[in-house]
């Protein structure tokens, strides 16, 4: 707002300009009413408590407004478990009326006060001048001048507008604080002072809940202060996010002063942070709470006042003092959490960040933010990014929403809403409560279908801007998407390899990150930005995506221009369509409608044709998963071809995913630029010798193929960095020549490792893997080596190791404690050492135990790894009789997998423990009695499969009837199953 001295000269130079335009120009009867209206405006503008008023109006009124909320906090179910009053006596109930007598004096006069002050301000004869305003600033020039004058009279009445509100806003206060002491009069007459019984405050703190969420609603939309209301709701999504933030907020870590929740608009920032602090642990371990909305246009000294008549009790508000030394004074002497929702700026975070004493007395401090720029420093603070949800979560939370059971004929619809919403889940909540109040037709919901239609216009103008702005890497990414068809997931990893494959992060690779992580990132940053949506996710982390079904259906046809080239005379490469230009990326979907079907599939194999389409093509994948031999030879012959008519030379990506057996021909050797080579679930029986040529390669997958050898000049790879093979066939390894290792290898998944595979001086130099999954078949001597090596794999993130029919197929592992990023372990084989299970890395988020032959009871030290979110305990893992998971135990655990524990008898769920576990299957425990008691306290449990097991432990969870039913009644979806035979289950039973 413009400054009131600073509009008085404003309107003196303006009114001087008008003056003059009257004389000279004789225009007296206009002008000189101009320059009459601009006297009174100055006339109005010379009382110099016209700025301070309003202000001390709204702190007035917002101080006794939140007394009124600190007086219904000790009542409200929402806090506290229990009422702070379990048996109210007469002399509390006194004390709690008195507490309200001087409040209510306080409003009265306040409002009092207000009607007078009205009419000191001339409120009216301001809103008559801003009239006669609007009738000049029609008007032709000069006189079109004026409405310059018209801003700085809009900013006038800006201030009359917000001193209005400020009335308005006590008016509502006082009834809100008339409704409650009306509740608790009401309770003591109908009950009697001496005769109030807990039930009785019960049922006042549910009448009053409602009434304090008004209040704090009132308090955050006429303020910022404190959470916005409206954001209840189901935890879809979000259960491992609370535990996580609450986790940093209340750990005695100084480096988590400030914890951080990023992500884009209505992707349910603000309602994770509101889950998080309205949580009664959190509560619990503060001794203060503030919440304030910053929004646009950062007013630092209003920002501290929310903050200071949120946690500085009244009595000790020093009206004489600087509101910003009391704040600092209060905060580092007491234990306090202060969010700031909805931070815009990196400035603004600069300039709050050095007003709040951060990390002091234990003070913790949580931003919401939409901007990463906020993010890029090197402070240790703890930042989480906030990802949209998935089909299938959007999809339960829509469902969670609606309130009801979706009919079976409306499900196709409702996923179809619901992938409209790109998994925003605002967005989807906003629909689902629509629907929830409509007829439940098909009509109603085709019609909803139709209005998101004509919503998404506006969207698909801001995606189409966001994807024009794009740097060049950026739009690359979103034309990889091109080949593939519209319902196809697409696997994140593909979209990396294709990223790195064809150097489209290049030119970000001067940093000491790898060349995967930045092309992730930029995938990710793509998602944030809603061009991209996520499919499925695992452990949160996104596993296939596809691009938004608005930029596919109308943007995307850009990339076909970007996906050909024609050579102009000079040999430079310019954009066309694919009818004219040499195509540079190309997808096989065996439609006969593509141009490059006959090519392929047909007889067309003239060289001209091969030449003026595929010579500059710099990517090819097909998608024929016919089976037989036909697809293997047509891709076979296709690429025979073209590299004999001098095509490929440039070809970078071979992506033959699912073609049976092509028939790679022994000229491959000749694509010397080609970088992926992927060749996963092709059942190949063998690779071509000139493999060893193609010296650029980065990543060669072999994933479920036949191959159970290597060439020699597998070695000669030097760019090499991922190398998957098919474990199951044993694939072994040659000897690696002495001077010759392959230094770049990250990942190297399915080897089949035994006694004429040379570990030390041979593998153990492939220092700097991230991914290492081995099978092996080493007596216990023998393994020394590969301990060793797996000891020195200081990035090593995911471990897998497979011991095969030597000496009871044991495994002799170290711990590995000291191997910090390990995130996934799966073992195969009796541990010689149990206690390395003591000593697994907190870093690690996955476990698999197979064949372990653990004697005691591995829950005690497993259930402390606080990352926790999968654990499977395969057969023969355990071995005892009786399984405790404890309280507090395994925070973050979302999967949980019992697989023929065949000595398991007794299995113990402590209440606290497994809190947000989603998904649990018991399989083949036979002995095992009955359904844990402690179930029936995992409310966000959505999947219960029961499989194999006897029928007296199925019989125990029969719907309604049997004895353990009420454990699991709560649980949406329950399979029961036998795999070996007819298949049985409850009435409520899914994917059968």
């Amino acid at each position: 707002m413009m400054k009131t001295e600073e509009a008085k000269e404003y309107i003196k130079q303006i009114r001087e300009e008008y003056n003059y335009y009257q004389i000279h120009y004789n225009a007296k009867k206009t002008y000189g009413r101009i320059v009459r209206i601009l006297d009174r405006v100055l006339a109005i503008l010379e009382q110099p408590e016209l700025m301070e008023a309003a202000e001390t109006f709204a702190t007035e009124a917002l101080e006794l407004t939140r007394v009124v909320d600190s007086l219904c906090y000790p009542f409200s179910n929402k806090r506290t478990e229990k009422p702070f009053f379990p048996r109210a006596s007469p002399s509390a109930v006194d004390d709690f009326i008195i507490s309200f007598n001087p409040i209510e004096t306080r409003f009265e006069k306040l409002i009092a006060n207000r009607a007078a002050t009205l009419e000191q301000w001339h409120i009216q004869e301001l809103l008559d001048v801003f009239s006669m305003v609007d009738q000049f600033d029609s008007g032709k020039n000069p006189a079109q001048r004026f409405r310059i004058l018209s801003q700085v009279l809009a900013n006038i009445l800006e201030l009359r507008e917000e001193v209005g509100a400020a009335e308005t806003f006590a008016i509502q206060a006082f009834e809100l604080t008339r409704k409650v002491v009306d509740l608790w009069h009401k309770l003591c007459l109908e009950t009697g002072r001496d005769f109030i019984s807990p039930s009785d405050v019960r049922g006042f703190c549910i009448r009053i809940e409602p009434i304090e969420d008004q209040i704090k609603d009132l308090i955050c939309r006429e303020t910022g202060i404190g959470p916005p209301m409206g954001h209840d709701g189901p935890l879809v999504g979000l259960e491992e996010d609370v535990q996580l933030l609450t986790a940093q907020l209340v750990t005695d870590n100084a480096d988590r002063g400030v914890v951080s929740i990023v992500g884009r608009q209505s992707i349910g920032k603000t309602t994770l942070a509101q889950k998080v602090y309205d949580s009664a642990v959190v509560h619990k371990h503060f001794d203060c709470h503030a919440w304030v909305s910053v929004h646009q246009d950062l007013d630092i000294r209003s920002v501290q006042l929310k903050i200071a008549v949120q946690v500085i009790p009244f009595k000790k508000l020093d009206k004489t003092r600087p509101v910003e030394e009391l704040l600092a004074e209060f905060l580092v002497r007491n234990k306090y959490l202060i969010v700031l929702d909805d931070i815009q700026t990196p400035e603004d975070w600069t300039i709050l960040e050095q007003r709040l004493p951060v990390g002091s007395s234990g003070g913790r401090i949580m931003i919401t933010t939409c901007n990463r720029k906020l993010l890029v420093h090197d402070d240790p603070y703890f930042v989480l990014e906030k990802q949209a949800l998935s089909d299938e979560e959007g999809w339960e939370l829509f469902n969670a929403r609606v309130g009801s059971s979706i009919p079976t004929e409306l499900e196709d619809i409702g996923r179809e809403i619901v992938m409209k919403c790109t998994g925003l889940p605002l967005i989807i909540c906003e629909w689902a409560d629509k629907l929830s109040k409509r007829e439940a037709t098909k009509e109603q919901w085709y019609f909803a279908v139709e209005e998101i239609n004509q919503d998404q216009k506006l969207l698909y103008r801001t995606l189409k801007d966001a994807a024009d702005k794009l740097d060049p890497n950026s739009k690359k990414c979103l034309f990889c998407f091109d080949l593939f068809r519209q319902d196809y997931e697409v696997p994140v990893r593909r979209v990396i390899a294709y990223l790195v494959a064809e150097e489209s992060v290049q030119e970000k690779t001067d940093t000491i990150e790898p060349p995967e992580r930045v092309a992730k990132e930029l995938l990710m940053k793509l998602v944030e930005q809603n061009l991209i949506t996520v499919a499925n996710k695992k452990l949160g982390k996104a596993k296939t995506c596809r691009i938004h079904h608005l930029l596919r259906d109308n943007w995307l046809s850009k990339a076909k221009e970007a996906n050909s080239s024609p050579v102009n005379s000079k040999g430079a490469a310019s954009k066309s369509s694919c009818s004219t230009g040499m195509v540079l990326r190309l997808a096989d979907h065996l439609d006969n409608e593509d141009e490059c079907f006959p090519h392929i599939h047909g007889n067309n194999t003239k060289s001209s044709s091969l030449k003026k389409n595929y010579r500059e093509l710099h990517s090819f994948i097909s998608f024929d998963s016919r089976e037989g031999p036909l697809p293997g030879e047509e891709i076979g012959n296709f690429f025979h071809k073209c590299i004999a008519v001098g095509c490929f030379k440039k070809l970078r990506v071979v992506d033959l995913e699912g073609v049976f057996r092509p028939k790679l021909p022994e000229s491959i050797g000749k694509l010397t630029q080609l970088r992926y080579l992927g060749l996963r679930w092709t059942y190949l029986q063998a690779l071509p010798s000139s493999v060893g040529k193609l010296l650029n390669i980065q990543t060669l997958d072999l994933k479920r193929t036949y191959i159970s050898s290597l060439p020699a000049s597998l070695w000669k790879l030097q760019q090499l960095r991922h190398l998957y093979l098919s474990e199951f066939f044993r694939c072994r390894f040659v000897p690696p020549p002495k001077n010759c290792m392959l230094m770049d290898l990250q990942t190297l998944w399915g080897a089949y490792v035994n006694e004429e595979t040379p570990i030390k001086d041979g593998l153990d130099r492939l220092t700097n893997l991230r991914k290492l999954g081995l099978a092996f078949r080493l007596t216990l001597s023998e393994q020394k080596s590969l301990v060793d090596w797996i000891a020195k794999l200081n990035d090593l993130e995911s471990l897998r190791l497979r011991s095969l029919d030597v000496e009871h197929s044991d495994i002799c592992l170290e711990p590995l404690s000291d191997i910090k990023k390990l995130s996934s372990i799966y073992l195969v084989g009796k541990l010689v050492n149990p206690d390395i299970v003591h000593h697994f890395p907190e870093s690690l988020t996955e476990i698999t135990l197979s064949l372990s032959g653990l004697r005691g009871d591995p829950m005690p030290n497993l259930e402390k790894l606080p990352d926790l979110r999968i654990l499977r305990l395969h057969a023969g893992s355990y071995c005892g009789r009786k399984m405790v998971c404890s309280s507090r135990g395994f925070p973050l655990l979302r999967i949980l997998k019992l697989w023929k524990l065949e000595e398991l008898e007794e299995w113990t769920v402590e209440e606290g423990a497994l809190t947000i576990l989603k998904e649990v299957e018991i399989r083949s425990c036979n002995k095992l009695e009955m359904i844990p008691d402690g179930l029936k306290h995992l409310l966000h449990c959505r999947e219960l499969i029961i499989t194999n097991m006897p029928d007296e432990f199925k019989a125990r969870i029969t719907e309604s009837q049997g004895k353990d039913w009420h454990k699991i009644a709560h649980v949406p979806s329950i399979i029961v199953r036998d795999l070996y035979c007819k298949t049985t289950g409850l009435a409520r039973v899914s994917g059968m």
